[in-house]
Protein backbone atom coordinates (compact mmCIF):
# COMPACT_ATOMS: atom_id res chain seq x y z
CA UNK A 1 0.00 0.00 0.00
CA UNK A 2 1.19 3.51 -1.02
CA UNK A 3 2.67 5.19 2.01
CA UNK A 4 1.38 8.45 2.14
CA UNK A 5 2.87 10.67 5.03
CA UNK A 6 1.01 12.89 7.25
CA UNK A 7 1.78 16.17 7.09
CA UNK A 8 -0.97 19.02 8.23
CA UNK A 9 -1.00 21.57 5.80
CA UNK A 10 -3.59 23.75 3.92
CA UNK A 11 -3.28 24.97 0.58
CA UNK A 12 -3.27 28.33 1.34
CA UNK A 13 -0.47 27.51 3.86
CA UNK A 14 1.56 25.51 1.41
CA UNK A 15 1.58 28.43 -1.42
CA UNK A 16 2.60 31.31 0.88
CA UNK A 17 5.31 29.03 2.53
CA UNK A 18 7.17 27.83 -1.08
CA UNK A 19 6.65 31.82 -2.11
CA UNK A 20 8.65 32.80 1.38
CA UNK A 21 11.47 29.89 0.68
CA UNK A 22 12.00 31.08 -3.06
CA UNK A 23 12.26 34.67 -1.93
CA UNK A 24 14.78 33.90 0.36
CA UNK A 25 16.85 30.54 -1.13
CA UNK A 26 16.07 31.02 -4.72
CA UNK A 27 19.72 32.68 -5.22
CA UNK A 28 21.49 29.95 -3.91
CA UNK A 29 22.86 26.91 -5.36
CA UNK A 30 20.68 24.38 -2.90
CA UNK A 31 19.40 25.02 0.24
CA UNK A 32 18.76 22.86 3.58
CA UNK A 33 16.27 21.56 6.13
CA UNK A 34 18.36 24.31 8.08
CA UNK A 35 17.54 27.06 5.79
CA UNK A 36 13.66 25.82 5.76
CA UNK A 37 13.50 26.28 9.19
CA UNK A 38 15.14 29.31 9.21
CA UNK A 39 13.26 31.04 6.73
CA UNK A 40 9.74 29.56 7.50
CA UNK A 41 10.11 30.35 11.53
CA UNK A 42 11.32 33.94 10.17
CA UNK A 43 8.19 34.38 7.70
CA UNK A 44 6.24 33.86 11.42
CA UNK A 45 4.57 30.76 9.57
CA UNK A 46 5.22 28.55 12.48
CA UNK A 47 5.39 28.55 16.59
CA UNK A 48 7.58 27.15 19.03
CA UNK A 49 6.42 26.82 22.92
CA UNK A 50 4.22 30.58 22.11
CA UNK A 51 6.62 32.17 20.16
CA UNK A 52 7.97 32.60 16.09
CA UNK A 53 10.60 34.14 14.43
CA UNK A 54 13.86 33.42 16.50
CA UNK A 55 12.52 32.97 19.67
CA UNK A 56 10.53 29.49 17.90
CA UNK A 57 14.22 28.97 16.38
CA UNK A 58 16.04 28.92 19.60
CA UNK A 59 13.56 27.25 21.69
CA UNK A 60 13.06 24.05 19.31
CA UNK A 61 17.00 23.82 18.75
CA UNK A 62 17.69 20.79 20.29
CA UNK A 63 20.59 17.94 20.30
CA UNK A 64 18.07 15.42 19.05
CA UNK A 65 16.94 16.21 15.67
CA UNK A 66 13.45 14.10 16.11
CA UNK A 67 12.14 16.20 18.78
CA UNK A 68 13.25 20.41 17.22
CA UNK A 69 10.21 20.94 15.98
CA UNK A 70 11.83 24.07 13.73
CA UNK A 71 13.40 21.65 11.55
CA UNK A 72 10.56 18.54 11.46
CA UNK A 73 8.49 21.35 10.58
CA UNK A 74 10.13 22.30 7.39
CA UNK A 75 10.87 18.43 6.49
CA UNK A 76 7.34 18.21 6.79
CA UNK A 77 6.76 21.06 4.05
CA UNK A 78 9.82 19.43 2.30
CA UNK A 79 8.09 16.02 1.95
CA UNK A 80 4.78 18.17 0.70
CA UNK A 81 6.62 20.00 -2.17
CA UNK A 82 8.97 16.89 -3.53
CA UNK A 83 5.68 15.47 -3.64
CA UNK A 84 4.00 17.74 -5.90
CA UNK A 85 7.45 18.28 -8.06
CA UNK A 86 8.28 22.15 -6.30
CA UNK A 87 11.98 20.92 -5.18
CA UNK A 88 13.40 18.22 -5.58
CA UNK A 89 16.79 16.47 -4.92
CA UNK A 90 20.14 18.41 -5.66
CA UNK A 91 22.21 15.42 -6.24
CA UNK A 92 21.63 12.18 -7.09
CA UNK A 93 23.13 10.80 -3.81
CA UNK A 94 21.10 11.62 -1.13
CA UNK A 95 17.15 13.46 -0.76
CA UNK A 96 18.57 16.50 1.03
CA UNK A 97 19.37 19.11 0.06
CA UNK A 98 17.14 20.53 -2.24
CA UNK A 99 16.83 22.76 -5.23
CA UNK A 100 13.24 24.32 -6.87
CA UNK A 101 11.99 22.78 -9.95
CA UNK A 102 10.92 24.64 -13.14
CA UNK A 103 7.06 24.18 -11.67
CA UNK A 104 7.82 25.16 -8.39
CA UNK A 105 8.94 28.41 -9.66
CA UNK A 106 6.38 28.73 -11.81
CA UNK A 107 3.89 28.31 -8.43
CA UNK A 108 6.23 30.66 -6.40
CA UNK A 109 6.53 33.56 -9.02
CA UNK A 110 2.29 32.97 -9.42
CA UNK A 111 0.79 36.57 -8.59
CA UNK A 112 -2.71 35.19 -8.81
CA UNK A 113 -5.06 32.14 -8.04
CA UNK A 114 -2.36 28.88 -8.97
CA UNK A 115 -5.18 26.75 -7.98
CA UNK A 116 -5.05 24.91 -11.62
CA UNK A 117 -1.26 24.44 -11.34
CA UNK A 118 -1.86 22.69 -8.33
CA UNK A 119 -4.26 20.89 -9.18
CA UNK A 120 -1.97 19.53 -12.01
CA UNK A 121 0.65 18.94 -9.63
CA UNK A 122 -1.54 16.47 -7.99
CA UNK A 123 -2.08 14.73 -10.65
CA UNK A 124 1.33 14.40 -11.62
CA UNK A 125 1.76 12.47 -8.68
CA UNK A 126 2.52 8.94 -9.71
CA UNK A 127 4.69 5.95 -8.07
CA UNK A 128 7.35 5.12 -9.15
CA UNK A 129 9.62 7.19 -9.81
CA UNK A 130 13.24 7.80 -10.35
CA UNK A 131 13.05 9.85 -6.75
CA UNK A 132 11.20 7.29 -4.91
CA UNK A 133 14.22 4.65 -4.92
CA UNK A 134 13.83 4.08 -1.30
CA UNK A 135 10.15 3.16 -0.89
CA UNK A 136 8.84 0.02 0.63
CA UNK A 137 5.71 -0.06 -1.69
CA UNK A 138 5.92 -1.40 -5.29
CA UNK A 139 2.65 -0.28 -6.50
CA UNK A 140 2.87 1.15 -10.24
CA UNK A 141 -0.21 3.92 -9.68
CA UNK A 142 -1.26 7.45 -10.73
CA UNK A 143 -3.05 7.46 -7.44
CA UNK A 144 -5.65 10.21 -8.04
CA UNK A 145 -6.82 9.61 -11.43
CA UNK A 146 -6.98 5.76 -9.98
CA UNK A 147 -9.17 7.30 -6.73
CA UNK A 148 -11.47 9.57 -8.93
CA UNK A 149 -11.79 6.76 -11.55
CA UNK A 150 -12.47 4.40 -8.60
CA UNK A 151 -15.37 7.13 -6.86
CA UNK A 152 -16.81 6.93 -10.06
CA UNK A 153 -17.30 3.14 -10.20
CA UNK A 154 -18.76 2.69 -6.89
CA UNK A 155 -21.46 5.03 -7.19
CA UNK A 156 -19.89 8.31 -6.51
CA UNK A 157 -19.23 7.68 -2.58
CA UNK A 158 -16.63 5.89 -0.57
CA UNK A 159 -15.52 5.51 2.86
CA UNK A 160 -11.73 6.65 3.69
CA UNK A 161 -10.63 2.94 4.59
CA UNK A 162 -11.86 2.11 1.25
CA UNK A 163 -8.97 4.39 -0.48
CA UNK A 164 -6.64 1.61 1.43
CA UNK A 165 -8.33 -1.35 0.24
CA UNK A 166 -8.77 0.08 -3.24
CA UNK A 167 -6.62 2.56 -5.07
CA UNK A 168 -3.69 2.66 -3.09
CA UNK A 169 -3.15 -1.03 -2.60
CA UNK A 170 -3.32 -1.92 -6.77
CA UNK A 171 -1.51 -1.73 -9.83
CA UNK A 172 -3.54 0.99 -11.85
CA UNK A 173 -2.46 -0.19 -15.31
CA UNK A 174 -3.72 -3.49 -14.90
CA UNK A 175 -7.42 -3.76 -15.37
CA UNK A 176 -7.84 -7.13 -14.21
CA UNK A 177 -6.52 -5.72 -10.85
CA UNK A 178 -8.47 -2.58 -11.05
CA UNK A 179 -11.89 -4.70 -11.83
CA UNK A 180 -10.61 -7.38 -8.78
CA UNK A 181 -10.57 -4.61 -6.36
CA UNK A 182 -13.85 -3.19 -7.20
CA UNK A 183 -15.27 -6.45 -7.01
CA UNK A 184 -13.56 -6.60 -3.60
CA UNK A 185 -14.59 -3.48 -1.96
CA UNK A 186 -18.90 -4.33 -3.43
CA UNK A 187 -17.97 -7.43 -1.26
CA UNK A 188 -17.08 -5.84 1.70
CA UNK A 189 -19.96 -3.23 1.80
CA UNK A 190 -23.05 -3.67 3.76
CA UNK A 191 -21.38 -5.05 6.77
CA UNK A 192 -19.45 -2.39 8.65
CA UNK A 193 -17.73 -5.42 10.22
CA UNK A 194 -16.54 -7.19 7.32
CA UNK A 195 -14.96 -3.41 6.47
CA UNK A 196 -13.41 -3.48 10.01
CA UNK A 197 -11.93 -7.00 9.45
CA UNK A 198 -10.45 -6.09 5.94
CA UNK A 199 -8.92 -2.85 6.92
CA UNK A 200 -7.87 -4.87 10.39
CA UNK A 201 -6.73 -7.72 7.70
CA UNK A 202 -4.50 -4.93 5.73
CA UNK A 203 -2.70 -3.61 8.23
CA UNK A 204 -1.47 -6.61 9.61
CA UNK A 205 -0.56 -7.37 6.24
CA UNK A 206 1.49 -4.39 6.17
CA UNK A 207 3.07 -4.81 9.83
CA UNK A 208 1.32 -1.60 10.80
CA UNK A 209 -1.04 -0.57 13.34
CA UNK A 210 -4.58 0.86 12.39
CA UNK A 211 -4.27 4.13 13.30
CA UNK A 212 -0.62 5.02 10.87
CA UNK A 213 -2.69 2.96 8.26
CA UNK A 214 -5.61 5.59 8.85
CA UNK A 215 -3.28 8.18 8.65
CA UNK A 216 -2.09 7.55 5.48
CA UNK A 217 -5.88 8.54 4.37
CA UNK A 218 -5.55 12.01 5.40
CA UNK A 219 -2.89 13.85 3.04
CA UNK A 220 -4.96 12.29 -0.15
CA UNK A 221 -8.43 13.50 1.47
CA UNK A 222 -6.66 16.72 1.83
CA UNK A 223 -5.32 16.99 -2.34
CA UNK A 224 -8.67 15.79 -3.11
CA UNK A 225 -10.55 18.53 -1.13
CA UNK A 226 -8.76 21.37 -2.23
CA UNK A 227 -8.89 20.52 -5.79
CA UNK A 228 -12.95 20.67 -4.97
CA UNK A 229 -12.37 16.76 -6.56
CA UNK A 230 -14.60 15.32 -3.10
CA UNK A 231 -16.65 16.63 -0.49
CA UNK A 232 -17.68 15.19 3.14
CA UNK A 233 -20.82 13.80 3.85
CA UNK A 234 -23.06 11.25 6.25
CA UNK A 235 -23.98 8.44 4.41
CA UNK A 236 -25.48 5.55 5.64
CA UNK A 237 -26.47 3.43 2.31
CA UNK A 238 -22.53 1.89 2.43
CA UNK A 239 -22.79 0.01 5.23
CA UNK A 240 -25.92 0.20 6.92
CA UNK A 241 -24.67 2.99 9.51
CA UNK A 242 -24.21 6.57 9.76
CA UNK A 243 -20.65 7.23 8.62
CA UNK A 244 -18.62 10.43 7.56
CA UNK A 245 -18.10 9.46 4.22
CA UNK A 246 -16.16 11.32 0.88
CA UNK A 247 -18.46 11.73 -2.52
CA UNK A 248 -17.43 12.88 -5.89
CA UNK A 249 -18.17 16.18 -7.09
CA UNK A 250 -19.07 17.75 -10.32
CA UNK A 251 -15.89 18.61 -10.86
CA UNK A 252 -13.80 15.62 -9.52
CA UNK A 253 -15.87 13.70 -12.84
CA UNK A 254 -14.90 15.94 -14.95
CA UNK A 255 -11.41 16.16 -13.89
CA UNK A 256 -11.52 12.51 -14.74
CA UNK A 257 -13.25 12.84 -18.01
CA UNK A 258 -10.41 14.87 -18.69
CA UNK A 259 -7.76 12.79 -18.32
CA UNK A 260 -8.65 9.24 -18.62
CA UNK A 261 -7.78 8.97 -22.46
CA UNK A 262 -4.94 11.21 -22.11
CA UNK A 263 -1.69 9.52 -22.94
CA UNK A 264 -0.23 9.03 -19.49
CA UNK A 265 3.18 8.70 -19.56
CA UNK A 266 4.81 6.46 -16.56
CA UNK A 267 8.35 5.77 -15.39
CA UNK A 268 8.83 2.20 -16.73
CA UNK A 269 7.12 3.33 -20.30
CA UNK A 270 9.41 6.33 -20.30
CA UNK A 271 12.47 4.64 -19.63
CA UNK A 272 12.54 1.83 -22.67
CA UNK A 273 12.29 5.00 -24.86
CA UNK A 274 15.30 6.68 -26.96
CA UNK A 275 16.53 9.48 -25.33
CA UNK A 276 15.59 11.49 -28.06
CA UNK A 277 11.87 10.62 -26.90
CA UNK A 278 12.04 10.96 -23.89
CA UNK A 279 13.61 14.84 -24.03
CA UNK A 280 10.68 15.55 -26.11
CA UNK A 281 8.29 14.03 -23.56
CA UNK A 282 9.75 16.01 -20.24
CA UNK A 283 9.21 19.23 -22.79
CA UNK A 284 5.65 18.03 -23.50
CA UNK A 285 4.40 17.14 -20.38
CA UNK A 286 6.00 20.08 -18.75
CA UNK A 287 4.69 22.55 -21.23
CA UNK A 288 1.20 20.68 -20.67
CA UNK A 289 0.69 21.25 -17.30
CA UNK A 290 1.51 25.00 -17.47
CA UNK A 291 -1.01 25.21 -21.06
CA UNK A 292 -3.74 23.54 -18.72
CA UNK A 293 -3.28 25.80 -15.84
CA UNK A 294 -4.01 28.89 -18.14
CA UNK A 295 0.10 30.11 -18.71
CA UNK A 296 0.66 31.75 -21.81
CA UNK A 297 3.23 29.19 -24.04
CA UNK A 298 2.78 30.72 -27.06
CA UNK A 299 6.44 30.93 -27.21
CA UNK A 300 6.80 27.35 -27.42
CA UNK A 301 4.19 26.57 -29.76
CA UNK A 302 6.87 25.18 -32.42
CA UNK A 303 8.80 23.28 -29.86
CA UNK A 304 6.07 21.88 -28.94
CA UNK A 305 5.10 20.81 -32.90
CA UNK A 306 8.15 19.25 -33.30
CA UNK A 307 8.22 17.10 -30.21
CA UNK A 308 4.52 15.85 -30.94
CA UNK A 309 6.06 14.70 -34.08
CA UNK A 310 8.90 12.62 -32.57
CA UNK A 311 6.74 11.53 -30.33
CA UNK A 312 3.87 10.88 -32.52
CA UNK A 313 4.15 6.57 -32.44
CA UNK A 314 3.89 7.42 -28.40
CA UNK A 315 1.01 9.59 -27.68
CA UNK A 316 -0.41 9.74 -31.50
CA UNK A 317 -2.98 12.72 -30.93
CA UNK A 318 -4.03 12.12 -27.55
CA UNK A 319 -3.12 15.06 -24.99
CA UNK A 320 0.18 14.07 -22.50
CA UNK A 321 0.08 13.31 -18.74
CA UNK A 322 3.08 13.73 -17.68
CA UNK A 323 4.95 15.59 -15.08
CA UNK A 324 8.62 15.23 -14.88
CA UNK A 325 9.65 17.30 -12.29
CA UNK A 326 7.45 15.11 -10.36
CA UNK A 327 8.79 11.99 -11.92
CA UNK A 328 12.24 12.89 -13.58
CA UNK A 329 15.98 13.64 -11.44
CA UNK A 330 16.10 17.15 -12.16
CA UNK A 331 19.41 16.84 -14.15
CA UNK A 332 18.11 15.87 -16.71
CA UNK A 333 14.83 17.77 -16.69
CA UNK A 334 16.60 20.75 -16.71
CA UNK A 335 18.90 19.72 -19.74
CA UNK A 336 15.49 18.98 -21.89
CA UNK A 337 14.14 21.94 -20.74
CA UNK A 338 17.16 24.16 -21.82
CA UNK A 339 18.27 25.24 -18.05
CA UNK A 340 20.01 25.06 -15.15
CA UNK A 341 18.97 25.48 -11.69
CA UNK A 342 21.34 24.50 -9.42
CA UNK A 343 23.90 27.32 -9.61
CA UNK A 344 23.87 30.23 -7.25
CA UNK A 345 25.51 31.27 -3.34
CA UNK A 346 25.57 28.58 -0.94
CA UNK A 347 23.52 27.09 2.00
CA UNK A 348 23.18 30.55 4.61
CA UNK A 349 21.81 29.16 7.09
CA UNK A 350 22.59 26.62 10.47
CA UNK A 351 20.19 26.70 12.81
CA UNK A 352 22.75 25.39 15.58
CA UNK A 353 23.49 29.10 16.15
CA UNK A 354 20.06 29.69 17.44
CA UNK A 355 21.09 29.34 21.02
CA UNK A 356 18.33 28.17 23.81
CA UNK A 357 18.19 26.92 27.52
CA UNK A 358 15.62 24.76 29.27
CA UNK A 359 15.31 27.53 32.11
CA UNK A 360 14.07 29.47 28.65
CA UNK A 361 11.61 26.89 27.52
CA UNK A 362 9.77 26.18 30.89
CA UNK A 363 9.17 29.76 31.54
CA UNK A 364 6.63 30.03 28.35
CA UNK A 365 3.42 30.16 28.83
CA UNK A 366 1.93 26.67 27.84
CA UNK A 367 -1.54 25.14 26.71
CA UNK A 368 -3.53 24.53 29.76
CA UNK A 369 -4.26 20.43 29.14
CA UNK A 370 -7.57 19.35 31.26
CA UNK A 371 -8.18 16.00 32.35
CA UNK A 372 -11.10 14.25 31.69
CA UNK A 373 -11.37 12.10 35.03
CA UNK A 374 -13.87 12.88 36.70
CA UNK A 375 -17.40 11.08 36.70
CA UNK A 376 -19.92 13.04 35.29
CA UNK A 377 -23.29 12.51 33.46
CA UNK A 378 -24.69 14.78 30.35
CA UNK A 379 -26.60 17.51 31.52
CA UNK A 380 -29.52 16.08 29.25
CA UNK A 381 -32.10 18.81 30.93
CA UNK A 382 -30.57 21.17 28.73
CA UNK A 383 -30.89 19.70 25.41
CA UNK A 384 -34.42 20.74 24.18
CA UNK A 385 -33.33 23.31 21.33
CA UNK A 386 -33.56 21.14 17.97
CA UNK A 387 -30.01 22.04 17.32
CA UNK A 388 -29.15 19.96 20.69
CA UNK A 389 -31.41 17.08 19.93
CA UNK A 390 -29.71 16.74 16.39
CA UNK A 391 -26.44 16.23 18.05
CA UNK A 392 -27.54 14.39 20.54
CA UNK A 393 -28.87 11.83 17.47
CA UNK A 394 -25.78 12.21 15.40
CA UNK A 395 -23.29 11.27 18.38
CA UNK A 396 -26.30 8.36 19.58
CA UNK A 397 -25.89 6.87 15.65
CA UNK A 398 -21.99 6.86 15.78
CA UNK A 399 -22.26 5.17 18.46
CA UNK A 400 -24.11 2.58 17.57
CA UNK A 401 -22.33 2.42 14.62
CA UNK A 402 -19.55 0.92 16.62
CA UNK A 403 -17.49 4.40 16.55
CA UNK A 404 -15.02 4.56 19.59
CA UNK A 405 -15.01 7.84 21.51
CA UNK A 406 -12.13 9.03 20.13
CA UNK A 407 -13.24 8.03 16.32
CA UNK A 408 -16.53 9.80 16.86
CA UNK A 409 -14.71 13.01 18.14
CA UNK A 410 -12.68 12.77 14.77
CA UNK A 411 -15.90 11.96 12.83
CA UNK A 412 -17.11 15.41 14.01
CA UNK A 413 -14.57 17.70 13.75
CA UNK A 414 -14.27 16.83 10.50
CA UNK A 415 -18.03 17.00 9.69
CA UNK A 416 -18.08 20.70 10.60
CA UNK A 417 -15.10 21.54 8.78
CA UNK A 418 -16.81 23.59 6.70
CA UNK A 419 -19.73 24.90 9.17
CA UNK A 420 -21.13 28.45 8.71
CA UNK A 421 -22.12 31.04 11.75
CA UNK A 422 -25.73 29.32 11.83
CA UNK A 423 -24.84 25.86 12.15
CA UNK A 424 -21.59 26.45 14.60
CA UNK A 425 -22.85 28.99 16.84
CA UNK A 426 -25.46 26.56 17.75
CA UNK A 427 -23.11 23.74 17.90
CA UNK A 428 -20.76 25.48 20.47
CA UNK A 429 -23.32 26.34 22.54
CA UNK A 430 -24.46 22.62 22.66
CA UNK A 431 -21.56 21.44 23.59
CA UNK A 432 -20.83 23.93 26.52
CA UNK A 433 -25.25 22.69 27.83
CA UNK A 434 -23.78 19.06 27.71
CA UNK A 435 -21.28 20.00 29.97
CA UNK A 436 -24.03 21.48 32.62
CA UNK A 437 -23.50 25.31 31.73
CA UNK A 438 -26.42 26.64 30.72
CA UNK A 439 -25.43 28.30 27.48
CA UNK A 440 -27.38 30.28 24.24
CA UNK A 441 -26.84 31.28 21.13
CA UNK A 442 -27.27 34.94 19.17
CA UNK A 443 -28.57 34.25 15.55
CA UNK A 444 -26.29 35.44 12.47
CA UNK A 445 -27.66 38.98 12.03
CA UNK A 446 -28.98 39.57 15.37
CA UNK A 447 -27.13 43.18 16.16
CA UNK A 448 -28.72 43.65 19.77
CA UNK A 449 -26.34 41.04 21.19
CA UNK A 450 -23.17 41.73 21.52
CA UNK A 451 -21.29 38.57 22.03
CA UNK A 452 -22.40 35.37 19.65
CA UNK A 453 -23.05 33.07 22.85
CA UNK A 454 -23.09 33.47 26.68
CA UNK A 455 -22.43 30.74 29.57
CA UNK A 456 -25.46 32.41 32.09
CA UNK A 457 -24.16 31.99 35.49
CA UNK A 458 -26.21 33.86 38.73
CA UNK A 459 -22.95 35.08 39.70
CA UNK A 460 -19.60 34.52 36.99
CA UNK A 461 -21.31 34.77 33.25
CA UNK A 462 -19.09 33.94 30.46
CA UNK A 463 -19.21 35.61 26.89
CA UNK A 464 -18.14 33.97 24.09
CA UNK A 465 -16.86 35.16 20.84
CA UNK A 466 -17.04 32.38 18.20
CA UNK A 467 -15.70 31.98 14.74
CA UNK A 468 -16.70 29.57 12.32
CA UNK A 469 -14.27 27.67 10.01
CA UNK A 470 -15.86 29.36 6.82
CA UNK A 471 -15.06 32.78 8.72
CA UNK A 472 -11.37 32.11 9.70
CA UNK A 473 -10.45 28.41 10.18
CA UNK A 474 -7.47 29.36 12.89
CA UNK A 475 -8.61 32.05 15.79
CA UNK A 476 -6.89 35.53 14.92
CA UNK A 477 -5.89 37.86 16.75
CA UNK A 478 -9.22 39.47 16.04
CA UNK A 479 -11.02 37.41 18.09
CA UNK A 480 -8.78 38.34 20.56
CA UNK A 481 -9.80 41.99 20.58
CA UNK A 482 -13.59 41.07 20.25
CA UNK A 483 -13.82 38.55 23.44
CA UNK A 484 -12.02 41.69 25.27
CA UNK A 485 -14.47 44.46 24.00
CA UNK A 486 -17.03 41.55 24.98
CA UNK A 487 -16.64 41.53 28.36
CA UNK A 488 -15.58 45.31 28.91
CA UNK A 489 -19.32 45.64 27.09
CA UNK A 490 -21.17 42.96 29.48
CA UNK A 491 -19.28 44.37 32.76
CA UNK A 492 -21.13 47.97 31.93
CA UNK A 493 -24.28 47.40 30.58
CA UNK A 494 -24.86 44.55 33.49
CA UNK A 495 -27.40 42.44 31.27
CA UNK A 496 -26.12 39.33 32.88
CA UNK A 497 -24.10 39.22 36.02
CA UNK A 498 -20.52 38.76 35.98
CA UNK A 499 -17.26 39.27 37.61
CA UNK A 500 -14.04 41.09 36.59
CA UNK A 501 -12.23 37.79 37.24
CA UNK A 502 -14.08 35.70 35.42
CA UNK A 503 -12.86 34.89 32.12
CA UNK A 504 -14.37 35.65 28.51
CA UNK A 505 -13.71 33.01 25.50
CA UNK A 506 -12.67 33.07 22.50
CA UNK A 507 -13.56 29.64 19.84
CA UNK A 508 -12.69 28.61 16.88
CA UNK A 509 -12.14 25.67 14.77
CA UNK A 510 -8.19 25.61 15.04
CA UNK A 511 -5.97 27.32 17.53
CA UNK A 512 -4.37 30.15 16.40
CA UNK A 513 -1.33 30.16 13.63
CA UNK A 514 0.04 33.09 15.25
CA UNK A 515 -0.02 32.07 18.51
CA UNK A 516 3.33 33.45 20.20
CA UNK A 517 1.58 36.85 18.81
CA UNK A 518 -1.69 35.74 20.48
CA UNK A 519 -0.20 34.60 24.15
CA UNK A 520 1.61 37.81 24.12
CA UNK A 521 -1.51 39.97 23.44
CA UNK A 522 -3.30 37.87 26.11
CA UNK A 523 -0.67 38.42 28.44
CA UNK A 524 -0.78 42.49 27.53
CA UNK A 525 -4.69 42.56 28.52
CA UNK A 526 -3.66 40.86 31.15
CA UNK A 527 -1.72 43.25 32.53
CA UNK A 528 -3.37 46.29 32.02
CA UNK A 529 -6.99 45.46 32.11
CA UNK A 530 -6.94 42.40 34.45
CA UNK A 531 -9.21 40.97 32.66
CA UNK A 532 -8.62 37.07 31.18
CA UNK A 533 -8.71 35.70 27.86
CA UNK A 534 -9.41 31.82 27.06
CA UNK A 535 -8.98 30.20 23.93
CA UNK A 536 -10.72 26.49 23.27
CA UNK A 537 -10.52 25.22 19.75
CA UNK A 538 -13.63 23.03 18.65
CA UNK A 539 -12.02 19.45 19.21
CA UNK A 540 -11.19 20.28 22.64
CA UNK A 541 -14.78 20.85 22.97
CA UNK A 542 -15.50 17.93 20.98
CA UNK A 543 -13.87 15.70 23.21
CA UNK A 544 -15.15 16.85 26.70
CA UNK A 545 -18.49 16.84 25.41
CA UNK A 546 -18.40 12.99 23.84
CA UNK A 547 -16.38 12.20 27.36
CA UNK A 548 -18.89 13.32 29.11
CA UNK A 549 -21.69 11.63 26.45
CA UNK A 550 -20.03 8.31 26.49
CA UNK A 551 -17.79 7.76 28.74
CA UNK A 552 -19.53 9.43 31.65
CA UNK A 553 -16.26 11.32 32.07
CA UNK A 554 -15.91 15.04 32.65
CA UNK A 555 -13.51 17.83 33.86
CA UNK A 556 -13.08 20.20 36.57
CA UNK A 557 -15.38 23.04 35.93
CA UNK A 558 -14.00 25.58 38.42
CA UNK A 559 -10.99 25.23 35.37
CA UNK A 560 -13.50 27.36 32.84
CA UNK A 561 -14.12 30.59 34.60
CA UNK A 562 -10.15 31.26 35.49
CA UNK A 563 -9.28 30.21 32.11
CA UNK A 564 -6.36 32.47 30.75
CA UNK A 565 -4.59 31.43 27.46
CA UNK A 566 -5.36 28.04 25.30
CA UNK A 567 -6.74 25.24 26.44
CA UNK A 568 -6.56 21.69 25.01
CA UNK A 569 -8.65 18.48 26.00
CA UNK A 570 -8.15 14.83 24.09
CA UNK A 571 -9.98 11.91 24.27
CA UNK A 572 -6.70 9.63 25.11
CA UNK A 573 -6.66 5.88 23.49
CA UNK A 574 -9.12 3.83 22.27
CA UNK A 575 -12.41 3.22 24.29
CA UNK A 576 -15.16 2.36 22.95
Amino acid sequence: MIRFRNPGTQYSTQIQVIKELYTALGSQAYFTLDDMAVVIAQSRLMTAYGYAGDDAIRLSNTDQESMNSAKMNAKMYAEVFRMLGWVTPYSTDSSYPLVFTYIGIHVALSTGDCSRLYEQCVLGINNPTQLTDNMSYTEKVRFFKCALRTFIDLGGIMYKHELCLGPMSINDENENEYQSMLKTIRKIRGDKQRLVTAFSDLAASLGMKLDPVDNCTRLPIAFMKTCNWVESVTDRTLYGRSMSCLRITDHGREVYNEIKNMCDIRLEKYENLDENIQNALIRLGTYAMLQRSGYDISSVEERIKDDRKTCAKVIGDKEILFSPCQTIRRQRVESALGIHLGVGSQSQHNIDTFDSTVSEREALAQTHIWDLNIPEEAATELLTDTEDLAFLNRVIDLKKSGHSSAEIVSILFEFYSNATQTTFYPLIATLFKVMGFHCSFSRPGDNGARWDAIIDDPIRSIPIEIKSPTEEQHLSIKAIRQALENKIILLSRKTHTTTPETTTLAVGYFMPNERAEVSRLISDIKATYGYKIGIIDLYSLLSIAISILVEEQGFDKEKLYVLEGMMNARILGNRK
